[in-house]
């Protein structure tokens, strides 16, 4: 706030100016702020930090909390993660800025959120606007990729796949290259490919590498804590549940745990790397807890069974029409309800089965489907009839997945089998009641003292831009929290307005078919989409 207790607007070039990106007509900003670097960690929660500082675990973000300050991050939206981190990133809602969801209809079918779709600069582009000099590295945000051309670099949430732009500037892309084997040789904190360990590992390789600058600001995202709070949160707190295997619980209860500590340990070589005047931020989308209604989704190759069966003859993933008699009908491994189709002749490219043999075909796969059971005992699968909607997508009728105590093998009488089942997903933690994030901050511009209750997502944008010493548009839905700075640092830092950093030029979002669908699989499988 200016000192008669109004922010100072600033005058723009005008609304059609702007919108074509021309500068805005603002005074010079200070040439040499202190860096800021922000670490998103998608899914940290409260309590779970809480309780490892209390066993004397994550040492590095104790030291820091305890030279800055903390709050709860109220989130917004069903914590819906690629809408909350766009919001972060933009300080706009999300009607404003677009990303409303995980993904969107194409005329391909379905593609996730892109770049390419996102209405608003974000802080990224904001920073990069030729008046302000100011330059930034962004590394693995949500919805990041294709990677946009800015004052400084993007490593894009697709940097781990071989495709175009998914780091910028182009001339990144050999130096990318090269590293990505160095990057993939150290897997000390993040080992293992699943639960978003390949993604990961790269951002905190260049998060490591580049706290020393020479960036304004330095931002990264951190997807694994997410992915292992849904799928092992009864592991980690059993209060509450009654399914909660011994020996399961001994194999998965450091899950959790392993991923913060993970955080904690990068988190410490960045304080250790950055200058002195750095400020450091780290926040999450949103908290978690236990779900109410645990969520399973078993993964498995019905037609690998039917071949044990023997009414289905394949060859690799090829099924032999000719020699089968039921096959599953264009349904995903991931997708729990199968549709189910006769090998009919005249129908199915030489098929064999008339009419008048599918009654006593299906009674008897009927039979054998309600006779397999998981190693815990649980049956398996459920036959029944196929809806209007599904007979229309040519389904004769429909296999179901029951997902309650699965195991990796199933049980056929005395045939144990192993090829079926492709993977497990049980959920038992969750957070779309909303749990609060996470903000923690400290360094040279932070206050110790500072007062930063009821902060929002939609601040942190602002009140970055603030730190920075950069205008804030009117148009934000969120503002500043000027109760996180030094009294001395906001009166040197009257707040500055700009109407608005206009809009970018969204369009259809971009679509690449391998990626989409791994991006896809995944998302399914956390039951974000069906």
């Amino acid at each position: 706030m200016s000192r008669t207790g109004l922010p100072i607007v600033l005058s723009l070039l005008g609304a059609t100016a702007l919108m074509g990106g021309s500068r805005l007509a603002v005074a010079a900003p200070a040439p040499n702020p202190n860096p800021f670097i922000l670490i998103g960690v998608d899914g940290m929660e409260s309590s779970v930090v809480e309780d490892l500082q209390g066993r004397g675990q994550m040492p590095n973000l104790k030291a820091l909390r305890s030279r800055g300050v903390s709050s709860p991050l109220k989130t917004d939206y069903g914590a819906n993660s690629p809408v909350v981190w766009t919001t972060v990133a933009t300080g706009r809602d999300k009607e404003d800025h677009g990303i409303v969801n995980f993904d969107v209809a194409t005329d391909n079918g379905t593609a996730p959120v892109s770049s390419t779709m996102r209405k608003v600069p974000a802080i990224w582009n904001i920073l990069s606007r030729p008046e302000f000099g100011r330059k930034v590295m962004m590394l693995g945000w949500w919805g990041s990729w294709p990677a946009e051309e800015v004052s400084g670099v993007i490593v894009s949430d697709r940097a781990n796949h071989k495709i175009d732009d998914r780091v910028s500037p182009k001339s990144f892309s050999a130096t990318f290259d090269g590293e990505l084997k160095a990057i993939n040789g150290d897997r000390s904190l993040f080992p293992n490919n699943d639960d978003a360990g390949a993604e990961d590992r790269i951002m905190s390789y260049y998060l490591q590498k580049n706290a020393t600058g020479p960036y304004n600001l330095l931002m990264a995202y951190i997807h694994g804590t997410d992915l292992v709070s849904h799928k092992y949160w009864k592991y980690y707190r059993s209060e509450g549940f009654t399914d909660v295997d011994p020996a399961q619980k001994a194999k998965y209860a450091d899950k959790i745990p392993e991923k913060y500590r993970a955080v904690d340990t990068m988190l410490g070589r960045v304080v250790a790397a950055a200058p002195k005047n750095a400020n450091i931020v780290i926040i999450s989308d949103h908290g978690f807890g236990p779900l109410p209604d645990q969520f399973v989704k078993v993964s498995l190759d019905l037609d690998a069974l039917l071949a044990h069966f023997g009414v289905l003859t394949r060859s690799g993933r090829t099924v032999d029409l000719g020699r089968t008699k039921v096959y599953n009908y264009e349904t995903a491994a991931f997708q729990m309800v199968k549709m189910v189709r006769f090998a009919r002749a005249g129908r199915e490219k030489g098929g064999t089965v008339t009419p008048a043999e599918e009654a006593a075909i299906r009674a008897d796969l009927t039979a054998k489907l309600a006779a397999v059971r998981y190693e815990t005992g649980k049956p398996v699968f459920k036959v029944r009839d196929a809806k209007p909607f599904e007979a229309k997508k040519g389904a004769d009728f429909m296999v179901e997945v029951i997902g309650e105590g699965p195991t990796d093998a199933l049980v056929f009488g005395k045939e144990r089998y192993t090829d079926v089942v492709a993977q497990i997903v049980e959920h038992s933690g969750g957070h779309g009641w909303e749990p609060p994030g996470v903000f923690y901050a400290a360094g040279p511009d932070i206050d110790p003292k500072g007062k930063v209750e009821g902060i929002r997502i939609h601040d942190i944008t602002p009140t970055l831009l603030y730190g920075m010493g950069l205008p804030i548009a009117e148009d934000f839905d969120g503002k500043v929290i000027e109760g996180l700075f030094p009294a001395a640092f906001r009166s040197a830092h009257p707040v500055t307005k700009v109407p608005s950093y206009g809009t970018v030029t969204a369009g259809k979002p971009t679509e690449n078919a391998e990626t989409d669908e791994e991006m896809l699989e995944r998302l399914r499988s956390l039951g974000y989409i069906q």
